[in-house]
């Protein structure tokens, strides 16, 4: 059975997306799907696409039927400037129809696809392109995830509000913690838990995560 992709995003760059993807590919792999993974875009390459030969080489541990594939599959565009890809690509134009094609590739090998975006969902792409376009692009759900320093309330509400305004209702959003919890605890959870009643993890609640993005009612009982 196949399932929508799960979009990840952040509030911006160097928050935790790779993180983020990696665990969601140990947890979605432990409950027996077959998972693939997608990076559209990565910049800053100059060797080699270092997040997603991390995502694809873990992913085909779990699964080893995407050996099939390329890296240039699950990276179909790489720049070296370490810059949003407007910049970075140059003259080059980012076709839709290459992404759609290696992602249907690894979406017939897999149960779910997880697709790590590039920055913040505002990144340019073209001038009428940004990253936020691959939620509607790919027909994903989307998980947003927040940094855990002082400022974190305003960059996770402006983050939401864009996703609302944008008509994208299914998603959700977690926090990747990196610093001190108790500094967390004492500046910002007395508000997201007084607005949203909890604040989800990476590191905790992945399972609520996977709960509230891959439905109960879509998947079998010995998967979730």
């Amino acid at each position: 059975m196949k399932y929508p992709p799960i979009f990840i995003t952040a509030t911006n760059t160097d928050v935790g997306k790779t993180y983020t993807t990696l665990k969601l590919l140990e947890a979605l792999s432990a409950k027996g799907f077959k998972v693939g993974v997608m990076k559209p875009i990565e910049t800053g390459v100059v060797t080699h696409p270092v997040d997603a030969t991390l995502l694809f080489e873990t992913a085909k541990r779990y699964h080893p039927a995407l050996e099939v594939l390329k890296l240039r599959d699950i990276v179909p565009y790489q720049f070296e400037l370490p810059a949003a890809p407007f910049v970075a690509k140059g003259r080059k134009k980012v076709s839709l129809e290459l992404l759609e094609s290696a992602y249907a590739k690894i979406e017939a090998l897999c149960d779910i696809v997880l697709i790590e975006g590039a920055g913040g969902l505002l990144v340019p792409i073209e001038e009428d392109l940004y990253m936020y376009d691959f939620i509607r692009l790919f027909n994903a759900k989307t998980l947003l995830v927040g940094h855990d320093q002082l400022g974190c309330i305003n960059d996770i509400l402006l983050n939401l509000h864009l996703l609302d305004g944008l008509g994208v209702d299914d998603y959700e959003w977690c926090v990747n913690f990196k610093g001190d919890r108790a500094s967390f605890d004492e500046t910002t959870l007395p508000f997201f838990k007084k607005v949203f009643g909890r604040v989800l993890s990476v590191q905790d609640d992945m399972d609520e995560i996977l709960k509230s993005l891959v439905r109960y009612h879509d998947v079998q009982a010995d998967k979730l």
